[in-house]
């Protein structure tokens, strides 16, 4: 929690102020495996708020204040006798309601309900959302638990971990049906998955920092870039060929559009260079920048010869 949260204005809110007992945590006796499944209370609800205690607690060189650290060592905990009691409140307050979690968390939640026996009607019912989004929060985490079981792990990204890249590529159905992607209908688990190709997809999404690989995802826009590549088998076996997205994503177009699209895209960037230019002066002509003028002599010599190729392959 220290790690992953910014838990150091809860802290100081709470070594200042004391504990807001109007905010009680909510907690359940549980059965918990690491003490050899003897029952204790385990909090469900006010975890941040658990570990700004423990840290003021466990540090009194950082909060050397008696009195401020005696007042946090009783705080108020409404105890149910069952998870199940705490799913609306739960669910009301960080998914539909006034502390929203990221999909992550919301995708975690759901997950273990229905992994302890719930159906997605029945936690939407609970908690007031809709079945589709809990189903889809579902779906991904579970290909997050099939891909951890196939050695592939969140904090082995190139860069960062989103949940949301797993979860908007996989709502897209040529990407299920290329996944060959089967989930239940009553509880959303994936109960099927082409495992060869979800390494694949995780590959192209987020790298491994293990194997120097960069994902061919840059940011989140271009997901559906990806999508579209999976759609076209000739566009996936370019991409598994040069792992570059744009050169895949050329092989989704037919041929008579690509060649007009791009021959338009060149033909308005030269125009853009051509208005940039006048007033200037001739550039050719410009002392200060001699070596540019060179450069960019080079580079012209380079645009008519690629033109002319490009010329004769087209039969032009």
């Amino acid at each position: 929690m220290e790690r992953d949260f910014d838990l150091q204005p809860l802290i100081d809110s709470m070594y200042q102020n004391g504990y807001f007992w109007e905010e009680p945590m909510v907690a359940v006796r549980e059965p918990l495996a690491e003490l050899k499944n003897r029952k204790v209370l385990l909090v469900i609800e006010g975890n941040r708020r658990l570990a700004a205690l423990k840290i003021i607690e466990s540090n009194p060189d950082l909060y050397p204040d008696d009195n401020a650290r005696k007042r946090l060592r009783r705080v108020p905990v409404l105890v149910r006798d069952e998870r199940k009691e705490t799913l609306a409140f739960v669910g009301f307050r960080h998914i539909t309601g006034i502390v929203p979690w990221e999909s992550a968390a919301k995708a975690q939640y759901a997950h273990n309900l229905v992994t302890k026996g719930l159906s997605l009607e029945e936690i939407a019912q609970t908690i007031g959302d809709k079945t589709r989004d809990i189903a889809r929060w579902v779906r991904t985490q579970s290909l997050v638990e099939h891909a951890r079981e196939q050695g592939l792990l969140e904090s082995d990204a190139a860069k960062s971990f989103y949940f949301s890249y797993l979860l908007t590529s996989t709502d897209a159905p040529a990407t299920k049906r290329w996944l060959e992607l089967v989930s239940d209908d009553k509880t959303g688990l994936v109960t099927s998955v082409n495992g060869a190709r979800l390494g694949e997809l995780w590959s192209w999404l987020y790298g491994s920092k293990a194997r120097e690989v960069a994902a061919v995802i840059p940011e989140s826009r271009q997901i559906h870039k990806l999508n579209k590549v999976i759609a076209s088998p000739r566009a996936v076996a370019e991409l598994r060929a040069t792992g570059n997205l744009e050169r895949a994503l050329v092989q989704t177009k037919e041929r008579g559009d690509y060649i007009v699209e791009t021959l338009g895209a060149i033909r308005s960037l030269l125009q853009d260079l051509a208005g940039n230019l006048a007033g200037e002066g001739k550039f050719a002509e410009s002392l200060e920048d001699s070596a540019k003028v060179r450069q960019g002599m080079i580079e012209f010599e380079k645009v008519q010869k690629a033109l002319v190729e490009v010329k004769d392959k087209l039969g032009f």
